[in-house]
Formats: C-alpha cells, sequence, structure tokens
C-alpha cells in the first residue's frame, strides 16, 4: 500500500504542475512548457512534465545541469524570472539550449518554497515572440508560478515526494491558434480535426525510424529518406552531404540537378555555403524562396530549386553532414514542421554513421580480400578461363573464399578453389598463408595429392583452429589430363561437348586443417576438347554439395542449359541465378570456370599482351601501334583500322578511369579476335548511394567509348578478374 501511496501523492503534484502550465500555454500562446525538478545529486534539473503541442514536445531537454548557460538553469541559480530570445536585453552569457533545433523565445521561472528552491519551470514561443510580455501578462505569471510554489509546499508538508521520477509525463495542448496564413501544414492530417496533424506528424517519424533500423547500407538510408522525408514534406528533390576532411562529399541525393551535384560535391566546407553553415552552427536553415536565399548567400549555386531547407546531421554532437530539401515553388516552413525535420534528423544521422561504418568496413575487407585474391588470369594455349569472386552480404564479415591459377613447369597449369571457416579477418589471413604456400608447393612440381597433404601439415603447425577446404587439379593442355585433389571441398562439375553433366568420384577426403597426419590422393581425370570445368566454393549453391551425386542438384543443370555463348555471360549467369535461389546471401562465393579447347594449339591460338603504366602519356599511341605489328604479323591487315580504334576508345578511358596499370592482350581464334583490356574497378565522379530518377547509376560504367566498341564489334562484355575489370571485345573477321 506504501508504493501506491506514494504514486498517488506523486500524482497529485504532477497533475499540478501540469495545470499550471496548460493555463499559461492556453492563456500567453507558447507553444511548449516545461516542469523541472531539482535531481537527487543537487546539480541536475530534470523536466517532470513537458506540456505543450507536438512534435515540438520531443524537442525539449529532458535534463539540464544547473550550471549551463540556459535561462532555465539561471532562473534556478538566481531566483529570478529569466528570459531569452527577446527582443530586449537578457541576462548575458544565456544562450538557447542545444537540443531545440529552431529560434525560440524563452521565459523561466524558479519555484520556491518555505523549504528551499524546488526547481523551475519554462515557457518556449515558436518562432520567436516580436515583442516582450505585456507587464500585466508578467505579473500574471509570476502569481500563477507563486500559487504553484505554494501548492508544492502543502504536498511536502504532507510528505510528498519533491524529487523528480525516471521519466517525464507528456502532456499534448491543443488549444493554441492554428499558423498564419501561408504556413498551412499541407499534407500533415486533417487541419480541422484537433490533433489529426500532431498525430500525423509523429506517425511519419515513427515509420521513419522504423525503416532506418532495416537500412543496412548508405543505399538504404537514402532510399528511407526519399520515401520518408523528402515525399512527406512535398519537396521534389534531396541530397545529403558528409563532411569528411573539411569537405562536404555527396552521399546520395534524388531529383538534384546534375550541373549543381558537380559543383557541390567535394566543395569545402567553408561559412559562404548555405549547407556548411546549416553544419557549422547545428543550425537548420529556411529559406522559403530564391531570393531570400541569394540575399543571405548571393554566391550560392544554382540548383533551379526555389525552397530550399538546410539541415544539419549531428548525432552525438558530432558534424556529420547535412541533408538539403529543395521545392519548386515558395514555401514557409512552420515551427512544427521544423520540429518534425529535425527529430527526423536525429533519426537519420544515426542510421547513416551506422552505414558509412559498415561499408566501410565492408570496403576494407572487400580491398583486402581482393589483394588477396590473383590479379590476372593465366593465359595457356588450349585454355580459356574465366573467374569470380563475390564477398558475403556486410553483415556476414570477411570470408576465406579463393581462387588461384597456378603456371607449372612443362606448359602445365594449376587450378584451385579453396574455402577458409569462419567470416573474420583470421579468416582472410589464414586463406593467404595457405594460397601462398599451395602456390610454393604446386610450382615445385608436387602433384595434388602432396600440395594438399603438405598444406594440411602447415594449416596445423599455424594453430589457427579453423578448416580449409580445397580442389586442387593440375592440368596439363597436351594430354587433356587433370590430375586432381579434393580436401572436404565440392568436386569440380564437368560439361561434355555434347552438354552433359557429370561429377567426377573422388576420394572423400576430411578438410585442411583436422588432423596432421592425412595423406590426400590424386585422382586422374581424362577430359576431351571442347569441355568445360567448374570450381566452386559452396556459397554458389543453396545448400553445400557433396560432389557425389549432380543428379540431385537441379539448379546446376538448370543454370547450364542451355550453354550460353562464352564463359563470360556464363559465370555472370551462374552468379545471377545463384543469388536469387540464395535468399540470404551470408557467404563468399568463388567460381573458377576453364574451357578446354584441345590438347594441341594449332596456328590460330596466337596470344600477345602488352602492360601500360598508369601514368604512360604515350600509351594510346603505343597501344596502337602494338596492335598493328602484331596483326600484320599474323597476316590479319584487315582487322588493323577496326582493332586500333577500338583499342584507342578501351585503352584511353581505362587508363583515365582506372587507378591502376593497364594490361591489354590479344587472342586470335580461328574465325575472330579477342582484345582484352583489364584494370582495377573505376571510381565514380560522384559516388551517389541512390539514384530512383531518370538520371543513370554513378555507379554504372561511364566512357569507355563503348558506343564505338558496340558499333564495330561482333560481342563485348565487363567481367571482373580478380582485383580488376576487363573489357572484352570480340571483332570477326569477315573477308
Amino acid at each position: 500500500m506504501t508504493d501506491q501511496t506514494d504514486t498517488c501523492t506523486t500524482l497529485h503534484r504532477d497533475s499540478a504542475l501540469a495545470e499550471t502550465l496548460r493555463d499559461v500555454i492556453e492563456q500567453l500562446g507558447a507553444n511548449t512548457g516545461l516542469a523541472y525538478l531539482l535531481a537527487d545529486d543537487d546539480h541536475t534539473l530534470r523536466s517532470v512534465i513537458i506540456g505543450g503541442a507536438q512534435p515540438a514536445i520531443y524537442t525539449m531537454p529532458e535534463r539540464v545541469a544547473t550550471d549551463a548557460p540556459y535561462a532555465t538553469a539561471a532562473a534556478f541559480r538566481s531566483g529570478q524570472m529569466t528570459t531569452a530570445g527577446f527582443p530586449t536585453p537578457h541576462p548575458p552569457g544565456l544562450k538557447f539550449a542545444s537540443r531545440i533545433p529552431f529560434p525560440y523565445s524563452v521565459v523561466a521561472l524558479p519555484i520556491d518554497t518555505d523549504h528551499g528552491r524546488l526547481g523551475t519551470i519554462a515557457f518556449v514561443w515558436v518562432p520567436p515572440r516580436t515583442h516582450f510580455l505585456r507587464t500585466d501578462d508578467v505579473a500574471w505569471l509570476k502569481e500563477k508560478t507563486e500559487a504553484l510554489g505554494r501548492t508544492l509546499q502543502a504536498m511536502a508538508d504532507r510528505g510528498v515526494d519533491m524529487r523528480p521520477g525516471t521519466k517525464p509525463a507528456l502532456v499534448p495542448v491543443y488549444g493554441r491558434q492554428p499558423d498564419p496564413a501561408g504556413s498551412v501544414n499541407i499534407g500533415w492530417g486533417l487541419p480541422d480535426c484537433p490533433g489529426s496533424t500532431e498525430v500525423s506528424f509523429m506517425y511519419q517519424i515513427h515509420q521513419l525510424a522504423a525503416e532506418l533500423n532495416e537500412a543496412t547500407s548508405v543505399s538504404d538510408v537514402m532510399a528511407v529518406t526519399r520515401q520518408r522525408i523528402m515525399t512527406p514534406f512535398g519537396a521534389t528533390a534531396f541530397l545529403v552531404h558528409i563532411l569528411k576532411d573539411g569537405r562536404l562529399w555527396v552521399a546520395g541525393h534524388s531529383d538534384y540537378p546534375s550541373v549543381a551535384l558537380r559543383l557541390l560535391h567535394g566543395a569545402a566546407a567553408s561559412p559562404h555555403r548555405p549547407d556548411a553553415d546549416a553544419l557549422l552552427t547545428r543550425t537548420p536553415l529556411y529559406f522559403l524562396d530564391r531570393s531570400t536565399l541569394l540575399n543571405a548567400y548571393p554566391h550560392a549555386v544554382d540548383d533551379d530549386l526555389e525552397a530550399t531547407a538546410y539541415l544539419p546531421i549531428t548525432p552525438h554532437r558530432q558534424r556529420l553532414g547535412v541533408c538539403t530539401l529543395g521545392f519548386p515553388h515558395p514555401r514557409t516552413f512552420s515551427s512544427e514542421e521544423q520540429a518534425v525535420a529535425m527529430l527526423m534528423m536525429d533519426l537519420l544521422g544515426p542510421a547513416l554513421e551506422r552505414a558509412t561504418l559498415t561499408e566501410n568496413a565492408r570496403r576494407l575487407a572487400e580491398n583486402l580480400q581482393n589483394k588477396l585474391l590473383p590479379r590476372d588470369l593465366v593465359e595457356v594455349p588450349g585454355m580459356i578461363t574465366t573467374a569470380r569472386y563475390v564477398p558475403a552480404s556486410s553483415t556476414a564479415g570477411l570470408g576465406g573464399d579463393w581462387y588461384d591459377m597456378i603456371p607449372l613447369p612443362g606448359g602445365r597449369i594449376a587450378l584451385v578453389v579453396g574455402d577458409v571457416e569462419g567470416h573474420s579477418i583470421e579468416s582472410s589471413v589464414v586463406m593467404g598463408q595457405l594460397r601462398s604456400a599451395v602456390r610454393a608447393y604446386a610450382t615445385e612440381g608436387h602433384s595434388p595429392g602432396i600440395v594438399l597433404t603438405r598444406a594440411n601439415r602447415l594449416l596445423n603447425e599455424l594453430d589457427t583452429d579453423l578448416m580449409v577446404t580445397c580442389c586442387l587439379i593440375n592440368f596439363d593442355t597436351t594430354t587433356g589430363t587433370a590430375e586432381t585433389a579434393i580436401a572436404g571441398h565440392p568436386a569440380p562439375l564437368i560439361r561434355t561437348h555434347e552438354g552433359a553433366l557429370t561429377s567426377p568420384r573422388l576420394p572423400a577426403d576430411i578438410p585442411l586443417g583436422v588432423n596432421p597426419d592425412t595423406r590426400y590422393a590424386t585422382t586422374d581425370i581424362p577430359l576431351a576438347p571442347d569441355t568445360t570445368l567448374f570450381l566452386y566454393t559452396n556459397g554458389l549453391t543453396p545448400t553445400p554439395q557433396t560432389g557425389t551425386d549432380t543428379d540431385t542438384d537441379l539448379w546446376v543443370q538448370t543454370l547450364l542449359a542451355p550453354p550460353p555463348p562464352s564463359i563470360e555471360k556464363l559465370a555472370d549467369l551462374l552468379i545471377q541465378r545463384a543469388s536469387v535461389h540464395t535468399t540470404a546471401h551470408h557467404d563468399d562465393v568463388a567460381l573458377l570456370i576453364a574451357h578446354y579447347e584441345g590438347p594441341v594449339p594449332g596456328p590460330n591460338r596466337r596470344i600477345t599482351r602488352m602492360t601500360f603504366h598508369r601514368h604512360d602519356l604515350r600509351a594510346v599511341k603505343t597501344a596502337r601501334q602494338f596492335i598493328t605489328d602484331s596483326l600484320h604479323t599474323w597476316g590479319l591487315d584487315d582487322l588493323i583500322d577496326s582493332t586500333q580504334l577500338v583499342t584507342s576508345e578501351i585503352v584511353t578511358n581505362a587508363l583515365i578511369h582506372a587507378d591502376s596499370d593497364v594490361d591489354l592482350r590479344l587472342r586470335e581464334y580461328p574465325d575472330h579476335l579477342r582484345l582484352e583490356v583489364r584494370d582495377t574497378d573505376p571510381t565514380p565522379p560522384i559516388p551517389t548511394a541512390i539514384t530512383l530518377t531518370a538520371e543513370t547509376s554513378q555507379h554504372t560504367e561511364h566512357g569507355r567509348g563503348l558506343h564505338i566498341v558496340d558499333a564495330l564489334s561482333t560481342e563485348w562484355g565487363n567481367a571482373p578478374t580478380g582485383r580488376g575489370k576487363t573489357i572484352w571485345v570480340d571483332i570477326y573477321n569477315t573477308t
């Protein structure tokens, strides 16, 4: 009964505070009223009642230190009515509470009793009042506060606790007059229904919070921003900048003019820009029309927008970025909309920060993983190869999948695909160590079984507690013999010239790292010409493959029949269809495809290559001469002009867009030439994370003269190759 009695008496105290706040709000037209009581530490004022109009009540500070330079704390310290935000002078050293996201006027009064000062009450007007309260209003307000003190003293005398509770009570008050003409909240509830507009505001905030919780990437966050911030406000464009190294970089946008984007992306965050000012001062800026903006910022970028709002994103009081909303017509922003906008920024900030950190970590993981993969695949006469590596989702972490091609003595080649257990930095490190070991042992000329036996012994000595599966094939293109060994890994798939899909019966050896004394066997597999080998990790499959019964792997047969015209497209198809079958991509994918053309390379199997340094100013000229010399030597003078032009376009743009050396390869077939230009992935000029407009995604391939390539070639495409990208072009001899 004691707890219930204490609760009831506390409710009487809170009711008295709420009644006073409600009376003052309705009498003086304030937006919000707050009642603070002194906490147990005697150094903090904690809110007990927050009353007023939604959503402004959600922006009020819940705690204020008694020594803070705010009117609420100053009134408690001085015992006098304290004001801020009025045209008349207020006590020096006071400033607005940083939690409230818009200019306002405030009046704070101490709550005194005969037993001491209990706290303060404060009232906020948004926008700021143009004149101070009338003399009779001030007298009435002071009398109201003194009456509250007497009421609370009587309660304290009866033993009512005057310390604040663990949470404030919110009291909505809908007695205020509607916004002046021109600032009607279009689309926010029903104006004639009390409380509808306010609840509609809070509904959007709730939906925004729920959807941001599910956003895992910057692109996801930008999509939510468009749906839950830009659209509800009636904006036609938005732009989000991230502050980095003193400059504002575009993180995402929708329907923002491209010309303005190029000018704004990467510009210095200096005071001459409205978005930079909003961020540096942590104060939102609203401009109802273009002329108002130009009066304040004469050199503002022309973005074809009329009204704009610049909303700082400052999670944890850190300057993270700024969100710009653009409108095609003049527009005012009511106090409620200003409050909603900044509440939304409070939600957007942590979500954007989390997504940025996640993408940075993912980018670091991908860079580490790619550095451990081979940059190029080895070219072998009589064999065509391609590979794909797809990292796991950002939530899965680093993986340990890898593939490799190792040139061997006697013109042979080793094909390797492996998978280290787990998703961690240790998995990637072990992968790098094991890949190096397998290369070293294979290069010495050992059979696949001996290579895996030695690699297993090394892995056990590393004492990592991680298992590794691996498939290793030593292939002799002159005889078509594939010496194969596996360690707990899916067996390779073989597609014959007739289209049959088989999987060799191999000893079911255990993974590496389990038993240091395990010996792995080598099995010889004869391959006929025009046969395709598939080595892969189980991230490619909906369920791990056993390698013993391909008849049950209907998904594999679906992917391989009918066969695409090239192994590049076949690899893309496998990755694409696997992502459809696997709804949750929580494992890396490594895929290595090798098409065996035949045991004896004929005269039309010549291969030549040339590499250019990233800063070679004469690279394009040298590449053209290389093409001329090679084709003349091969007796293909009729193809020189078209091949030169295609080469010029691709090499020029590769050097411009890729921060790497460029590798040029030319391969002869009986009826056509294949030209390959290899480099790293290009860095887009504006890393737009969302493009929900007619504008082309900035992440897609740009430049490269592909319209010329398309006109002069029979077939072309893009393909990832280890750490980079290849643009390949097939040019057929029609003479």
